[in-house]
């Protein structure tokens, strides 16, 4: 097949983890490439996250597995257990034997910086403070216009902003836009040094605890830390005064009433936490089409999933590599071919995803200890019976970059 002239470039809105992924995957093709994000580049920015054995695989294609790994916490198992501390459920979170990598907690912050590091020493700059605000399409190329009066044009723009995606409203703007869950979600980071409570196997595990009071997750993160979250029912979201004005104050004193009474380490975890975010958690359901013309979305911006699901990141990784080796393998002119393919491809593995980021949701909802004692018995029956199996189609996914798709 004839491949895309060396000529052709990609425009990338976003500097998130797909696009950073999808510039670094671009570039191993031989495709240049431009990053173009809305805000500056923060360090701290962020809250944590479980990367999934099929994410590693991403990340192992890249070069890039070891150092992510060293980086954050390997999470060998999942543990669910009530208000008590009892345990309800336990279950493997894959196997390096079966999958090729494990599953790595660590903070979005420092998978950036990895990213990041990666995209400098290959050549590669991110240009910050590029808020997108117009797409303007010939026959012959497309045109991303920012706020900042300046321009970026290439033969294809690819939307890899986000949840709250700019391309994807300038392209779809009839389409729905992301549905709050009708979850908050909290978050922060402790150091595992103020916490002898954390057991060895907490720390090799995503803890997770459906309590009376609501439901709260925690795990190490790596370089030292512990990361916790919880995600509580709402009718509305915060508002944003209301996550402008976040402290470590106000989330502490807010997290330590609730969870006052819920077994160790929780109340430590979030007495000692040292950073804190907020956000509304918000999802896609379904998009009608994924690009138009020469502009493609991907990652968050085509199909948010709720962190429930704990497969954002690693869907942000398969996207890119996917897009990455379609692009590789199209011939000259044929980027719609490979559009057409991405989307016929991804889409139903990712909106099975939503869904299922959904439906875990609703698992957290704030019982009467009656209801609660139901949910347990019933988590402690049908998550073994049924968990593993969706786990392995979850994590067997994994796309070979020698091979043409």
């Amino acid at each position: 097949m004839t491949q895309l002239p060396t000529s052709f470039h990609v425009v990338i809105a976003g500097g998130g983890i797909s696009g950073l992924a999808l510039a670094l995957f671009l570039n191993k093709a031989g495709i240049s490439c431009s990053i173009y994000e809305a805000y500056g580049y923060k360090a701290t920015i962020g809250a944590g996250f479980n990367i999934a054995p099929n994410g590693m695989n991403v990340l192992d294609a890249l070069g890039l597995a070891e150092k992510v790994t060293a980086a954050g916490a390997v999470s060998e198992a999942i543990c669910m257990r009530n208000g008590k501390g009892k345990v309800i459920a336990s279950l493997p979170n894959g196997s390096v034997e079966k999958y090729g990598q494990p599953g790595v907690s660590l903070s979005r912050a420092a998978l950036y910086d990895i990213l990041l590091q990666e995209l400098k020493e290959q050549g590669l700059t991110v240009h910050y403070h590029k808020r997108l605000c117009d797409i303007r399409q010939t026959e012959d190329n497309v045109t991303a216009v920012f706020t900042d009066g300046t321009r970026a044009t290439g033969d294809v723009l690819i939307g890899a902003d986000g949840v709250h995606s700019a391309t994807r409203q300038l392209l779809f703007p009839e389409a729905p836009a992301p549905a709050f869950t009708c979850m908050k979600n909290y978050g922060g980071f402790a150091p595992l040094s103020a916490l002898p409570e954390m057991t060895a196997q907490e720390i090799n595990s995503l803890n997770f605890t459906f309590g009376n009071d609501g439901f709260i997750g925690y795990c190490a993160a790596g370089n030292g830390m512990a990361m916790w979250w919880s995600n509580l029912p709402s009718d509305v979201p915060f508002t944003k005064e209301e996550l402008d004005s976040t402290t470590v104050e106000e989330v502490k004193s807010l997290m330590q009433d609730r969870y006052k009474n819920y077994h160790a380490p929780i109340p430590a975890l979030i007495a000692h936490t040292e950073k804190v975010l907020k956000v509304n958690v918000s999802d896609i359901a379904s998009l009608s089409s994924w690009h138009k013309g020469r502009v493609l979305l991907i990652g968050d911006a085509a199909h948010a999933v709720s962190p429930s699901a704990g497969q954002g990141a690693s869907m942000a990784l398969e996207d890119a590599m996917y897009l990455g080796m379609l692009l590789r393998d199209a011939g000259v002119g044929s980027y719609a071919a490979a559009f057409r393919k991405f989307e016929t491809d991804r889409k139903p593995r990712v909106e099975k995803i939503v869904a299922e980021g959904r439906k875990r949701s609703r698992s957290k909802s704030i019982l009467r200890p009656w209801q609660a004692k139901i949910r347990d018995w019933m988590m402690a029956i049908f998550i073994p019976l049924f968990a593993p199996k969706n786990f392995d189609w979850l994590y067997r996914y994994k796309l070979d970059w020698q091979m043409k798709y």
